[in-house]
């Protein structure tokens, strides 16, 4: 229990520091080693390695690479002129195009802030160039990209089976019909603000315009599917997807959009940077787990847990309300690291699917990316919409309850998880 504790304050006083939270996840590390009276720092570097050497993790470059190919190679302006074709002439027509188009973009880069950067960077000024007011036009992009990182494939998915040797593709799968119902309950919403805003109604595209925006973008929707259906079929597994993934981005930004070499020493070094990052957020994390659950931590929680209730239902909306709070104090990657070990056993003893517990992980725990005071997704929509923090947060309101409903949706409906993983 003192482990617990310790743990706790040392996390939060790094957190409160402004610490980056990799090294401040490894001087937990060392807070919680020493309270244990286990004070052979080989322990820790060992840990260190081990953090990271799993196959699986090598998925991780090459999707960020793909991702970052995807970006800087045009094919998002593809995207857009395809989503516009699509649900553009809504009323509404351009929120809709934001959230249909991270939909598209969440199959390609697998990360939400990825996804800000590159749709927001085009979307935000043409929203405001068409009446769209600033801070929705920023919150809804900001929202939206939440979609990145549920539906397949997805960073996140792939650090928890990697971290808790859950099927890849098993998670892949059980985050699509989410992200989804997260899409069109965006779109939804979009229409009703827009009718009380009296936002525009967006124009009709042509069949022939389609047919011509269609014939290009086609390649680059290809890719999600020849990743989930190389790995279904057994062609390739879940972790040389990514180098598939890195592979195909390259050929079609190269062939088809006429990316130049020059561009690609640059890709690759924020490839690299992005990697370097989370890798040093997992070797940390693995090593901090590895002593809380050398401190029984795990068996504490389930004992108070369930002290406190035997029940299922009860054990989700504890969950959750915990991982809405903890979300708005750690990001996204190091949460899943910290947390995964310590909460699956305890779910486990509660009967919660592997697969639902990993999806309702990484559904919750996004909704931190656009909440203060470390939310990344956030900061990136005020940067690039040129909004303030209050004014963003303000409008992000309404959005935070609609999500935080839909997430319940998604935690007691379990077929909305578990159906699709169940057909393969």
């Amino acid at each position: 229990m003192e482990a617990l504790i310790v743990f706790l304050v040392a996390l939060l006083i790094v957190i409160a520091l402004g610490i980056p939270i990799g090294f401040g996840i490894g001087l937990t590390a060392v807070a919680v080693m020493h309270t244990m009276g286990m004070t052979n720092f080989r322990i820790i570097s060992r840990r260190l390695i081990s953090g990271i050497d799993i196959y699986t993790l090598l998925a991780i470059p090459f999707f960020m690479l793909a991702g970052e190919i995807m970006n800087q190679s045009g094919i998002v302006k593809d995207l857009l002129k395809f989503s516009r074709a699509v649900v553009g002439r809504l009323t509404g027509g351009l929120a809709h195009v934001n959230v249909f188009v991270s939909m598209l973009f969440a199959g390609l880069s697998g990360s939400s802030v990825a996804d800000t950067s590159a749709i927001g960077s085009i979307l935000i000024p043409m929203m405001e160039e068409e009446g769209y007011d600033k801070p929705f036009s920023t919150a809804i992009t900001c929202v939206s990209a939440l979609i990145g990182v549920i539906i397949p494939p997805s960073i996140p998915m792939i650090i928890i089976g990697s971290i808790a040797q859950i099927s890849i593709i098993s998670l892949f799968l059980g985050g699509a019909i989410p992200g989804i119902i997260i899409g069109l309950a965006l779109m939804i919403m979009s229409y009703f603000y827009a009718k009380k805003r009296n936002y525009p109604v967006g124009e009709g595209t042509s069949l022939k315009e389609f047919i011509a925006v269609f014939k290009k973008t086609i390649w680059a929707l290809f890719l999600p599917f020849i990743i989930l259906g190389g790995i279904l079929s057994g062609f390739f597994t879940a972790t040389e997807a990514g180098a598939v993934a890195a592979v195909y981005a390259l050929l079609i930004s190269y062939f088809l959009y006429g990316m130049k070499w020059s561009k690609y020493p640059e890709i690759l070094s924020n490839a690299a940077v992005n990697t370097g990052i989370v890798m040093l957020v997992c070797g940390t994390a693995m090593a901090l787990t590895w002593y809380l659950a050398t401190a029984q931590v795990p068996q504490y929680l389930t004992y108070y847990i369930t002290e406190f209730t035997e029940s299922r239902l009860v054990f989700l909306l504890l969950l959750n309300l915990m991982l809405f709070v903890i979300g708005t104090v750690i990001d996204l990657t190091p949460a899943l690291f910290l947390l995964v070990p310590i909460l699956l056993p305890v779910s486990n003893q509660f009967g919660v699917d592997p697969i639902h517990f990993g999806v309702i992980m990484v559904a919750n725990l996004s909704v931190g990316l656009i909440t203060p005071p470390v939310g990344t997704v956030l900061y990136v929509g005020t940067s690039i919409g040129k909004i303030s923090l209050e004014k963003l947060a303000k409008e992000l309101l309404p959005m935070y309850a609609i999500l935080f409903a839909l997430i319940l949706l998604i935690t007691y409906v379990t077929p909305i998880v578990l159906w699709l993983p169940s057909l393969f």
